[in-house]
């Protein structure tokens, strides 16, 4: 990438950045040494899933491990990927919470670079953590609302494997942003020549690549995405062939939901769960409960961040103890999707990729104009697979997934940067408990760039329709918001009393 010139904005974190307006500047500098590192940590993650797999005994004892480490492989194998560089953990490290792993990247493009190092994707790297827990998305005729799904817009529904994380690890190899591949077949071609080959059909069958392969099959592999509007499928496959290789792909999904399913991804481990688990001892600190009262009080984030308790109105001075919890094992989510008013993050290198690049794809033809809709955008797009869905979009618009709040501050280094919500408009848990108080309290800033932004004023929402009015004027106090940072920071799994 060296020498690369993008229009991305190299602000400083908090920054909305200059992206659509500024012409052109460099990618964020030693962006190329970091992400050498981070192909190194892929290797070396990859080549000990590898080791777990030759030290396991094969029997029917050990049948989950075998599944649990081949999704660890399959997550860490850059082979999946259109120029065999970017596994799908790439964008999703185990240090930083299985999500974006370069500091320098979070604080300015927010968006990571796929296989095809010049393109970026629009939205933040979301994590894998506790995501396997979310159910098939549904539509609530009586709450007038849409539950579970994946992704940020919850395109990953699961209707048809029932699981949503598995539908999911699926988008990103045939995503030309991404992993880059023209065809889903393309990937179960690379997995057929894997070291880890064995293991596959040790655990989905020796079938799975019983696939008669077309002798262009390498050149039409290492074509950069998207495949040909009026050839969708670009790998030439019998009928058979086919459906095996679709079966086989299915099960790559599969293999990665089991994995972050399992303790490795979602432990449950956290300093909050051992308070749960411990209701007689003292586990927080006075700060750190105070915080987690607010949570489930005047601060209202229980409302969407189910914590395993009821939620008190405003006023309220009655303190929820630990020993009350309806769940020792909260997901902090309620499924659904919000539209919090956020501004639009011009940062984000999408907003520019409105011309050809050498392969002559265009990523965003509508440029700086680009509104990002959210779920409104899947409703009323090509990947909705349920036409009645359709009626609900307008009032979906600007709504993202609620995620899951555990491991919302899990970091390798305490200066590393992480990007919160769709866009990682937000810099720090502050400023997102920060904007949470004060949206509608501060006013709108008078320009972009506005010296007083996320402390002074807020730049107008993205989406000004469907706004969340839950949050905006929570009237906290300085304290109380560091309070709730601190509680915040109790849900990163490995503690260790």
């Amino acid at each position: 990438m060296a020498g690369m010139v993008l229009r991305i904005a190299q602000g400083q974190a908090g920054n909305r950045g200059t992206a659509a307006r500024s012409g052109t500047a460099l990618i964020p500098s030693g962006l190329d040494r970091e992400i050498r590192r981070v192909e190194a940590d892929v290797d070396r993650i990859e080549l000990q899933a590898l080791g777990e797999w030759h030290a396991l005994p094969i029997n029917a004892s050990t049948r989950m491990d075998q599944v649990r480490i081949l999704g660890k492989l399959l997550l860490f194998d850059k082979n999946l990927s259109v120029n065999r560089n970017e596994a799908c953990s790439f964008c999703h490290m185990p240090d930083t919470d299985f999500t974006g792993p370069i500091s320098i990247l979070n604080q300015t493009t927010v968006a990571y670079p796929g296989s095809v190092r010049h393109r970026f994707g629009h939205r933040k790297p979301q994590s894998y953590t506790y995501a396997p827990f979310y159910p098939v998305l549904q539509y609530n005729q009586a709450q007038q609302d849409f539950y579970g799904g994946n992704f940020w817009d919850l395109r990953a529904t699961g209707y048809r494997l029932q699981n949503p994380a598995a539908e999911q690890a699926q988008d990103p190899p045939v995503d030309p942003n991404e992993m880059g591949f023209t065809d889903s077949a393309c990937l179960v071609r690379r997995l057929s020549q894997s070291s880890y080959r064995h293991l596959f059909e040790i655990v989905w069958g020796e079938q799975a690549f019983e696939i008669q392969w077309p002798r262009d099959v390498e050149q039409v592999c290492s074509k950069p995405g998207p495949a040909p509007a009026n050839d969708p499928f670009p790998v030439r496959l019998s009928k058979s062939g086919r459906g095996r290789s679709n079966s086989t792909y299915d099960q790559f999904g599969l293999s990665i939901a089991m994995y972050e399913a399992s303790p490795d991804v979602s432990p449950f481990s956290s300093k909050f769960d051992h308070a749960l688990a411990h209701p007689d001892q003292t586990v927080l600190s006075p700060d750190e409960l105070a915080g987690w009262n607010l949570f489930h009080g005047r601060a209202k984030c229980n409302t969407c961040h189910l914590d395993g308790m009821q939620n008190s109105e405003a006023g309220n001075s009655v303190v929820v103890t630990l020993g009350n919890a309806a769940s020792v094992a909260p997901l902090f989510t309620d499924f659904t999707s919000n539209n919090l008013g956020l501004p639009k993050n011009d940062s984000i290198p999408y907003y520019t990729e409105d011309q050809p690049d050498p392969s002559g794809y265009t990523a965003n033809p509508l440029g700086a104009r680009f509104v990002d809709k959210g779920v409104g955008g899947f409703l009323r797009g090509p990947d909705n697979v349920n036409g009645s869905w359709r009626q609900y979009a307008n009032v979906f618009d600007g709504r993202f997934q609620t995620t899951t709040l555990r491991n919302v501050d899990k970091r390798p280094s305490p200066d590393f940067v992480k990007a919160y919500m769709h866009n990682g408009y937000l810099k720090s848990l502050k400023e997102v408990v920060h904007f949470y108080n004060t949206r509608d309290t501060l006013g709108n800033c008078n320009r972009a760039n506005d010296p007083g932004e996320k402390v002074k004023c807020w730049p107008p929402p993205e989406t000004p329709q469907n706004v969340n009015q839950t949050i905006g004027r929570l009237g906290l106090s300085d304290r109380e918001e560091d309070q709730i940072v601190a509680f915040l920071k109790t849900l990163t799994d490995g503690y260790k009393p």
